[in-house]
């Protein structure tokens, strides 16, 4: 384990922004990142959360023991506010508990952790700084409908609907990265980058 946790930067954005890419960019950096999301999904089979999941929303959350039903949970939490509250309060926890971890064991001088719910689950108060990642709604639509094809524009407006808007984030954010297939991607990461290096330094 270091002797000191390494600077952590948060980066977020609404479904669809592309922080997922960004992330990529600052990872060929090596920057070591942290998937939030990705790693939720791998933990909803550890049994004792499988069955907290179960418990709440039914055997149907699984299509298997190694297969999660992740379409139909999606249009049972995104209709019912409160049952998506619930879900976060078995998953959120956990994933929080497995990045400590994670982080612990990092070398570098920052790490940067993705997750989609920073601002809405207040995980950006324990970052150093927080990095937004905006692109124009209807080009985050496109993305959405051209990735995944099981999704409709509706269910997609439902999930919009459902997280923070861009404006409450920037209120919030430290930094922004703008995904609009305008301005380079590359330039703005090797920026933000150089950036978060001087603080360290000044640090």
């Amino acid at each position: 384990m270091p002797d000191k946790l390494p600077f952590q930067v948060g980066l977020t954005g609404g479904i669809g922004s592309g922080k997922s890419t960004v992330a990529k960019l600052f990872q060929l950096m090596d920057v070591p990142v942290y998937e939030s999301d990705e790693t939720a999904k791998q933990l909803y089979y550890i049994p004792e959360i499988r069955k907290k999941v179960i418990s709440l929303l039914g055997v149907t959350a699984y299509l298997s023991e190694n297969e999660l039903n992740s379409k139909w949970i999606a249009e049972q939490i995104y209709v019912n506010p409160a049952l998506r509250i619930s879900l976060n309060e078995i998953i959120h926890p956990a994933v929080a508990h497995h990045y400590q971890n994670w982080v612990s064991k990092q070398g570098q001088p920052y790490i940067l952790k993705v997750a989609a719910l920073i601002f809405e689950a207040d995980i950006y108060k324990n970052m150093d700084l927080n990095i937004l990642v905006l692109a124009p709604e209807a080009l985050k639509i496109e993305r959405i409908l051209t990735r995944d094809a099981q999704r409709n524009l509706e269910q997609v407006k439902k999930i919009m609907d459902s997280q923070m808007s861009d404006k409450e984030k920037l209120k919030l954010s430290d930094l922004v990265v703008y995904n609009d297939e305008r301005q380079s991607l590359i330039a703005q990461v090797e920026a933000i980058n150089k950036e978060i290096g001087g603080r360290l330094l000044m640090d």
